[in-house]
Parts: structure tokens; sequence; C-alpha cells
């Protein structure tokens, strides 16, 4: 009436009308089914963003934490590598100039040192949750290929005490005096 555009939908039908063809046509005004169907097309666009956004995302998380595990990785080994460059020829300069009393005690620092710093102490110990943190430590200085009467001088016990945790590690790790306890460690890391 007003001479407003607005969407529509027709449907036609031809019938007899005393014996004259009538055409019917019916006019339905369609606008909030169109309007509907506009908002939806509309939000499906959006969707479709967002999925492309998200994805965009993900994959930029994907970088980063691969990234920051190589970044980790890496400082992981600059400080293994200082300390074994920087502070363990010192260790060694006080032992070779240490008495009996100072030894001890330059033995627990040079060994304490090793486990805060060595990666595989900690991945063994994860590994192996049945590990005791001795057998670890031992486990870590047999990796080193410290002789049983290095690792007993190290840690100030016993070289049968270290035979004992070396039992008990090759026990833990099912095997028998037929593997290598050094290479078998090696390839648990």
């Amino acid at each position: 009436k007003d001479g407003t555009v607005f969407p529509v939908e027709a449907s036609t039908s031809m019938f007899d009308l005393g014996g004259r063809k009538v055409i019917c046509v019916v006019i339905r005004d369609i606008t909030d089914r169109k309007a509907a169907e506009e908002a939806l097309e509309k939000r499906e666009r959006e969707l479709e963003a967002k999925t492309l956004e998200l994805e965009d995302l993900n994959a930029a998380l994907r970088v980063l934490l691969k990234q920051r595990e190589e970044d980790k990785n890496e400082l992981e080994q600059k400080v293994l590598s200082n300390v074994k460059t920087l502070i363990l020829p010192h260790i060694e300069k006080l032992r070779n100039h240490a008495d009996m009393k100072g030894l001890s005690y330059v033995n627990v620092l040079e060994s304490n040192l090793k486990d805060i710093i060595s990666p595989f102490a900690q991945k063994l110990s994860v590994k192996y949750l049945n590990f005791t943190n001795r057998e670890v430590q031992i486990a870590n200085l047999i990796k080193e290929e410290k002789t049983t009467k290095e690792i007993a001088a190290l840690l100030n016990v016993s070289e049968s005490a270290v035979n004992v945790y070396r039992y008990h590690i090759r026990r833990k790790l099912n095997l028998t005096k037929k593997h290598n306890l050094r290479a078998s460690i090696s390839t648990l890391v």
C-alpha cells in the first residue's frame, strides 16, 4: 500500500469454476522468514570465521609450545655445560686439596649438584617411580661410568652397599647378569 518493497512467496493454482478456468494466486509476506534466513547465514559466516581464527590460534599455540620445549632443552644443556665446565673442575681441585672431612663435604657437594642438574635423574625417577632416591642417584653415577669403588667414595657408603643398590636396580629393571647395567640405564633416557 505504501510502496515498500518486501519479499513474498507466490503460489498459483488453476481450477474450473462453472465451466470457466480460473487461476488463483496466493501471495504471502515472508519478510520474517527472510530475516531469519539472513540472520542464520550471518551467524554461519561468523562461526566459520571464528573456527578459522581458532585454527590459526591453535597452530600458533603449537608453534609456541614447540619453541618453549626447544628453549627448555637448550637451557638445560647450557646449565649442564656450564656446571661441567665452570663448577665441576673447581670441585675436583677442592677434592685434591681437602683433608678427609673436607673430602666428605666435597663428595656430597658434587653428588648433590649432579642430582640437581641431572635431567637423567628426573627422567629416571619419573619413568621408574619405584626407584628410591638413592637408587636414582647410583643409577646416574653408573651412567657416568663411575666404578663401584668411586660411587662408594662419592656417596660415603661401603662398596657392598653400592653392590646391593646395583642388585636392586637390576631387579627393578628386570635385568639378568648377562645385561650390561650401564648400557641399559643409558637407554632409559
